[in-house]
Order: C-alpha cells, then sequence, then structure tokens
C-alpha cells in the first residue's frame, strides 16, 4: 500500500484479512467475529475446512456471533470492508481485483484451500494483506503463509497453546509469523495493523530517534541493523509501530526502554527470513547444467570433496536444495565424496528450525517431480529431509557482516539478502566471498533481486540473468587473511600506529609460524596435553597431534578458524572464554566441556591463556586441551554414589526412629493387654449369664419361624400368579411392537407418497398458522427456504382471499375448497405462467381440539383446458 492509500477510499478495499482454520474453527471464528466491530476497516474472507456431505449453516452460526454482515460466496461476489465472506463448503475460492470468486477443483487441495486462497490473495494485496491462521488439523495454509511473507503481507496465527487443535499454527515456519496471540486478542490486534501510521518519511529517519532505535536494538541483540537500508528499516519499524499503537518514532524509542519485550519483537521483524525449496527452479537447474558439473569434475581430482555454503540460509530450504541437486547429478556416487555444505543466518529460531529437516507437505509444492519420495521421509507433523542428506549440511548462527569467512569454498550461494545492506558492507561482504572462492576459483550465486555488482577485478559473470559469478582473485589489495570487518576498524586504531610527535617503533618481525610448527610436532608430540595456538581472529596457528584427536580436528588446513573447525564444541562458550583471556590478559577455564562422539560423550578440560611475544605487539592465545573423561566419570559415580550413601543414611535414620516408636508403642500395647484379659474375665461370667438368656430367646426365635414359614408358602402362591401376568403383558407387548412396526412402514409409505405427490401440500400449526413442512410440489409456488418456519399471512400476504379461507377452516373446524385461481409458476418449463389451482383447507385435530391445518393445491389446468 501506498503512502497516499487511504481506507475506505472508493474501489476496490486496499486492504484485506484472510482467516484460515479447520478442526475447532467455528468456535474460535466465533469468538474472533465476535470482537469485530461495524466499523472494521478491511472485509474478512474466512475459509474453514466444513463436511462436503452435509450442508453449512456456517453463515448463520457466525451471524448470531458478530455485528458485521455475514456474506456467502457466490460465483463472484465483491469485497466491501467490515463485512465477513464465508466460503462455502467442498468449494475452492480465489481473490482477484477487489472481487473472491468461486473456483474449479484442484486436485490433492483440501477444500476450501487455505493455501490457494492466500497465495492468490498475496499477488492481488501484497504487502496490504494479513493472513490469519487459527486452529485446525494438518498443514494447508503453510505454504500460503511463506507466499504471503514474500509479497510484504503480515501473518497471524493463534497461540498455538491455547488453539483447539494446534497442527495448522504449529505447520507454518517460525520466520514467516509476524504475531502469535490468543484469539481473544485477535481484533483489537487486527485494527492495530490495519490502521497504522504512515511510514516515517525520510527527513524523520534522519533524526536522532531512528539512529537511537538501531543503535540500542543492534546493541541488545546479536545483530548488527546499522549497515541496513535505511527504506528496509522504516518499512519494518513502522509495522511495529502499529502493533503497539505508537504514532511517531520518538514515542516509540521511548516505548523501547520500557518494554524490553518489544526489543526481541522488533529484532524478529527487522530480520528477512523469506525462502523456500528451489527458489527460481530456471536458476537451480542453471546451476545444476553448467556450474555444478564443472565443479564435481574439478572434484574427482582433488579427493572427491565439495565444500558449499549458503550464507543467510533461513530456514534451511536453500541449503537442502544444494544438497538435493548434487544428490540427483552424483547419483550412486554420493557415498565416496565428501560434501558440506555451511549454512548459516542470523536469526537462531530459523537455525533451530532448519536443524530439524522437517517440513509440512505444502511447503514441498516446489520440489521437482520425485525428489519428495527420492529424499524425504514420512514423519508425524511433516516430511523430514533424509539422513544422509542431513548430515551433509552443517548449520550455524552468524552475522555476516561481523563473522569470519569459511576457506576453500567450491560455491557461495547469497540469494537477495545483499539488497538489504548499504554498499559498504556490500562490499565488505563480497570481499569475504572473494577471500573463500578465490583458492578454488569458486562460484558465487546472487538473487535475481540484487542489485550490488561484484568488482570485475574479482568476480567474472558468467549468467547475467541469475547473477552467477566465478571469482578469478582475492580481495582487493590481495588480502591472504579474512578481511576485517568495517565496522571494526573503524573503531579500533590499528595496532602499533605512532602517535603524533613520537617515532614510529620499529616494525615486528615475523613469527616463524614453520619453525612453530616443527617445534610443536616434534617436541610436543608425545605431551599427554592438547596445545593449540591462534590468532585474535580464531585462526589455528598450529596444534599438536594430542589436540587433533582430543577435539578429532582431521583436517587441519582445510578449516584453519578454531570455532569452526572442532565439531560439537558449546560455540558461545568457547569463543566468550577466548575473548576473556585476550580482554582480561589472564587465563580462561572451562572445566569440563562435553564432546560429542558416538555412543559417550568425552569430556575435557580447557585452558585459554594469553600469549604475548615482546618487542612485537603480537598477541596469540595458547589453548591446553586435557582429556578429563575418566575424571569426570569417576567423579560422577562418586556423586552418585555419595548421594545414594546420603540417601540410605537418611532412610537408616528414618528407620531407627520408626523402630524407637514402634518399641514404645508395644510396650504400651502389652499394658493394655494385660488390662485388656482382666476386663475379658470379667466379661466371661457376664457371657455365661447373657447365654442363659439368649437360650430363652431362642425358643422365642422358633415359633417366630414357624410363623414365616407360613407367611412363605403365601407369597410362592402369590408369585406364581405374578409370572402369569407377566407373560401376558410381553405376549401384549410383543403385539403393540408388531403394530409398531406396521404403524413405521405406513408412516414410511405415506412419507414417499406425499414426497412424491403431483399436488401442493403444506402443513400449517398453531394459531398464527406457521408452516410446519411442505412437500416439493409447493416449489412450484413459493420459496421452500423461506417459507418453512413462517406464518401463512407473511407467505401468502398478497393472497388474502385464500388467507382467510385457510382461517376458516381452522377456526370453524371445518373442510374449506377455494374456487379456481390463476397462480404463476416459480420453477419449471411453464415458469413465469399462471395456471389454475384449487385449494382445499383441511383442520387437524390433537385431543379433539384444532391444532393446524393442512393445505392441499392442485393443479387443474389439464382439467380446464
Amino acid at each position: 500500500m501506498s503512502d497516499g492509500d487511504i481506507p475506505g477510499a472508493s474501489g476496490p478495499p486496499n486492504q484485506l484479512v484472510v482467516v484460515g482454520s479447520s478442526a475447532g474453527g467455528i468456535e474460535a471464528l466465533s469468538t474472533l467475529l465476535g470482537g469485530i466491530k461495524p466499523d472494521f476497516p478491511a472485509p474478512v474472507v474466512l475459509a474453514q475446512h466444513l463436511d462436503p456431505a452435509r450442508r453449512s449453516h456456517l453463515q448463520t452460526i457466525l451471524q448470531r456471533k458478530t455485528e458485521i454482515p455475514v456474506v456467502l460466496v457466490s460465483d463472484s461476489t465483491p469485497l466491501e470492508p467490515g463485512t465477513a465472506y464465508v466460503v462455502p463448503a467442498n468449494r475452492h475460492v480465489v481473490v482477484s481485483d477487489g472481487t473472491v470468486s468461486v473456483e474449479g477443483d484442484h486436485v490433492g487441495r483440501p477444500r476450501p484451500s487455505v493455501d490457494l486462497l492466500l497465495s492468490t490473495a498475496a499477488k492481488s494485496y501484497g504487502e496490504r494483506l494479513v493472513a490469519v491462521i487459527l486452529t485446525g488439523a494438518g498443514s494447508d495454509g503453510a505454504a500460503g503463509a511463506v507466499e504471503v511473507k514474500q509479497a510484504g503481507g503480515t501473518v497471524v496465527i493463534q497461540n498455538p497453546r491455547t488453539a483447539r487443535y494446534p497442527s495448522m499454527p504449529l505447520a507454518l515456519p517460525p520466520t514467516v509469523i509476524d504475531h502469535v496471540v490468543d484469539v481473544e486478542r485477535m481484533p483489537e490486534l487486527l485494527v492495530g495493523i490495519l490502521r497504522h501510521a504512515p511510514i516515517p518519511t525520510e527527513r524523520e529517519a534522519a533524526d536522532k530517534a531512528l539512529s537511537r532505535i538501531v543503535d540500542v536494538v543492534s546493541r541488545q541483540g546479536s545483530v548488527d541493523f546499522r549497515p541496513y537500508k535505511q527504506s528496509t528499516l522504516l518499512r519494518r519499524i513502522a509495522r511495529r509501530m502499529m502493533a503497539t499503537h505508537i504514532g511517531n518514532m520518538d514515542e516509540y524509542a521511548s516505548y523501547l526502554d520500557g518494554h524490553p519485550e518489544e526489543m526481541g519483537e522488533l529484532a524478529t521483524a527487522l530480520l528477512i527470513n523469506v525462502t523456500e525449496f528451489f527458489r527460481d527452479p530456471e536458476a537451480f537447474l542453471f546451476l545444476r547444467n553448467a556450474v555444478l558439473p564443472q565443479l564435481v569434475e574439478r572434484g574427482r581430482a582433488h579427493g572427491r570433496a565439495l565444500r558449499l555454503w549458503s550464507a543467510g540460509c533461513s530456514t534451511g530450504e536453500e541449503a537442502y536444495s544444494l544438497v538435493i541437486t548434487l544428490a540427483d547429478l552424483l547419483g550412486a556416487e554420493l557415498p565416496e565424496w565428501n560434501v558440506k555444505v555451511f549454512a548459516t543466518d542470523v536469526d537462531e529460531q530459523a537455525i533451530a528450525f532448519a536443524r530439524r529437516g522437517l517440513y509440512p507437505p505444502n511447503v514441498l509444492g516446489g520440489l521437482p517431480d520425485g525428489y519428495r519420495d527420492r529424499f524425504f521421509e514420512p514423519s508425524d507433523h511433516g516430511l523430514r529431509i533424509s539422513k544422509h542428506l542431513r548430515q551433509m549440511v552443517i548449520f550455524g548462527m552468524q552475522d555476516i557482516g561481523h563473522g569470519v569467512p569459511f576457506p576453500r569454498i567450491d560455491l557461495v550461494v547469497c540469494r537477495n539478502l545483499l539488497i538489504y545492506f548499504k554498499p559498504e558492507l556490500q562490499q565488505e561482504i563480497l570481499d569475504m566471498f572473494a577471500y573463500s572462492l578465490h583458492p578454488t576459483g569458486g562460484y558465487l550465486f546472487l538473487g535475481k533481486a540484487e542489485t550490488a555488482r561484484p568488482s570485475k577485478a574479482t568476480f567474472d559473470l558468467l549468467n547475467k540473468k541469475y547473477k552467477v559469478y566465478r571469482c578469478v582473485s582475492g580481495p582487493a589489495g590481495g588480502l591472504r587473511q579474512p578481511p576485517v570487518p568495517l565496522r571494526v576498524a573503524a573503531v579500533m586504531p590499528p595496532r602499533g600506529a605512532p602517535v603524533a610527535g613520537e617515532t614510529p617503533p620499529p616494525s615486528p618481525e615475523p613469527m616463524d609460524i614453520a619453525q612453530l610448527k616443527r617445534f610443536n610436532e616434534l617436541v610436543l608430540r608425545s605431551l599427554p596435553v592438547g596445545l593449540i595456538v591462534i590468532d585474535r581472529n580464531y585462526r589455528m596457528i598450529t596444534s599438536n597431534p594430542t589436540a587433533r584427536r582430543l577435539l578429532q580436528i582431521h583436517d587441519h588446513g582445510a578449516e584453519p578458524d578454531f570455532l569452526h573447525a572442532v565439531r560439537g564444541i558449546p560455540y558461545n562458550d568457547v569463543r566468550e572464554a577466548i575473548d576473556t583471556a585476550f580482554r582480561e590478559r589472564s587465563p580462561a577455564v572451562l572445566p569440563e566441556v562435553s564432546l560429542p562422539t558416538g555412543s559417550e560423550d568425552r569430556f575435557v578440560h580447557v585452558t585459554i591463556s594469553r600469549v604475548h611475544t615482546e618487542g612485537t605487539g603480537v598477541e596469540h592465545a595458547v589453548i591446553a586441551v586435557v582429556d578429563v573423561t575418566d575424571t569426570v566419570r569417576v567423579t560422577r559415580r562418586l556423586q552418585v554414589s555419595q548421594e545414594e550413601q546420603r540417601v540410605l543414611v537418611e532412610e537408616l535414620s528414618t528407620t531407627n526412629k520408626r523402630l524407637a516408636d514402634l518399641n514404645k508403642d508395644l510396650q504400651d500395647a502389652n499394658e493394655e493387654l494385660q488390662a485388656a484379659n482382666e476386663e475379658l474375665m470379667l466379661a466371661q461370667e457376664e457371657m455365661q449369664a447373657t447365654n442363659e438368656e439368649f437360650e430363652a430367646t431362642n425358643e422365642e426365635l422358633q415359633a417366630t419361624n414357624e410363623e414365616l414359614e407360613t407367611n412363605n408358602e403365601e407369597m410362592q402362591a402369590t408369585n406364581e400368579e405374578l409370572e402369569t401376568t407377566n407373560e401376558e403383558l410381553s405376549a401384549r407387548s410383543g403385539e403393540l411392537q408388531e403394530l409398531t412396526r406396521i404403524l413405521s412402514s405406513e408412516r414410511a409409505r405415506l412419507g414417499e407418497m406425499v414426497e412424491l405427490a403431483p399436488i401442493c401440500m403444506m402443513v400449517m400449526k398453531g394459531p398464527a398458522l406457521y408452516i410446519d413442512a411442505l412437500n416439493p410440489a409447493c416449489g412450484r409456488l413459493l420459496p421452500m427456504d423461506e417459507a418453512l418456519h413462517r406464518s401463512i399471512d407473511e407467505v401468502l400476504a398478497r393472497d388474502t382471499d385464500l388467507v382467510e379461507g385457510i382461517r376458516t377452516a381452522y377456526r370453524e373446524d371445518r373442510v374449506w375448497a377455494s374456487d379456481p385461481r390463476m397462480l404463476p409458476l416459480r420453477v419449471g418449463p411453464d415458469a413465469g405462467k399462471e395456471h389454475p389451482f384449487v385449494f382445499t383447507a383441511v383442520p387437524t385435530h390433537d385431543e379433539g381440539k384444532v391444532d393446524g391445518v393442512v393445505l392441499y393445491g392442485e393443479d387443474v389446468s389439464g382439467a380446464t383446458k
């Protein structure tokens, strides 16, 4: 929507809300529409999965819950703000040019398809569209939400914790979701999104407010947003301003200070995470046919190894597309290759989602034929990438503007990421790619929307349409080390820079790295402690065999970055320890670092010490690694044993206390038993006297028993009479059941006769004579759906004589017949023509009183001809 768009202007609505739901959705839709007021600034299109075999009453149900009109979509229905549009059951609909239209069947989609509706709406409305996914089973809507996000729209889902069926909202990739809210809060949020403040102008952007906002979110987050293009920042900050109902940037900057949770929301909004499998299939086809075959041929001559880098991988679809393409290209030869795809992104949520390798089926629609069956495995909630392909991809968090480039890369894929950066950062990143690609003469694959133009001195253009380049030289200036980010170089002065007026210090002599490595291999070879020397950029200068064995560093030369070379280490903890050792100039210790090595973890003790070479100003860090696996395991077993011993001592103490209490209880019980024994002896005497009384009572009971026997004989005779009566009742019940069956059969036959009767039959009940039932023949004279449950005065308002005759039959309890009267037909070949009809009204009775009238109408046109 342009800045000049005004909600409510003439013509088609310039904003739209599309809501998709499935199981449990009627309740959620009722709650959502119940909170929407008549002045709602956009149309709302509702797609609810319904039973195709049953007639839907969704429109009627929702109309009772909301103040806005609810319209059932017909063949083509224009959209109006403040109106809800219900998609009919078992039909697909599409949005185009301000209308919602019924569409033909689409094989393989649930009906109505939320994906199809969102996809067409995204094409028509773009960033003016708000997509809402409510409760439901399955994953319909996931693929459509991705297209909404790609078009710049807003995606809102119901909180899965409060959704009755959370599968549909959970099926969306986390990177496309803008808001997660309970359905009760959605109306307020939607109004805030639709009635947003305009995007701040460039003049406002130049104020301190924008710099303050960007500085705060960059400092407290893990991403530096300052190099992003101003237009991108303004557009996405405006979205958060409208969600928080804030009108200007100064107020929003103050709001950030008092609401730390909004900082995370803004950082997420500023990240651009849009991707899909084989995005731009023609470009991937060019890679497969023109680029990858050359890399494969070159890889056969270099140990069958390929190293690729997917920069800005988002939720992983692009990285997996690369390994799928390679797997298809190599075929049965794939197990013989060492393929690594480094997939990096700054968004932790996106990386976590990508590591799972689990995607809803609808998201895989862009896969070429056969790829889904070959490279994906069915799972409970979708399809998972095959395990052998997943192991080829190494996911990691990295801010591309701060990170260290991967060395010896054959192909870098960075699509439509540089467009969000300023030219200075674009050039810095291109230098990083050149550093990675130059040793192999590799290729750079950019997106079609990229405006950055790599230097001709560094990259040769291979294909202009798909933005594919081949690296021909390293970064400008012939750098052999990873380029230092511009922001670091701007803040920190070069080491050894002379102060004005002073004599520059002598240049330090370069360290003999080869001599250090030989010393490390010869002298420290058998040392049980692993030693690694790194510089300030985390690059490994040398390492002894023990360190390589403990940390499983297989290819020292291929991965000089220590943090990337060691797989499985806690990346953030180790990096923080290294930075601490350099910064505070004191050793940093990580006592128990867990390294996954298969069935059981291995533990190492890591000590990081800063080493400063006198007179040179060169700083290094020595990382000492000691295998403490046995010690940790023994310590943990000892801790477990000590804990078990402590528990046993506590249990023993408790048991002793219980035994002491029981002993005291036994002593008390013994004394009580002695007293009870004496009482029993006295009671025995009393029992003897009582026994004599019982003997006398027994004689009386014998006499009473004889009387009861006499009563029992009388009861038996009465029981026989009751059995005879019961048999008679059973026989009578069987007769009644047979009569009931005959009556039901006759009633069914009568119903068929009424349904098939050529004359009109209408049953009216009560003094108001409400129409209770009517047969299909009545459809020739009046609309059946509109007539049912309405009074005869409303239905036949134009024929007062007929109404009076029917009421005469009811009032006077007699049969009334009309003269032939000409009435127009509604349906059939003679629709619109008048035919003569004769009506007969017959009163009906209930308990001797008139309770209604049956009206018979017969077309006598044949008799009058």
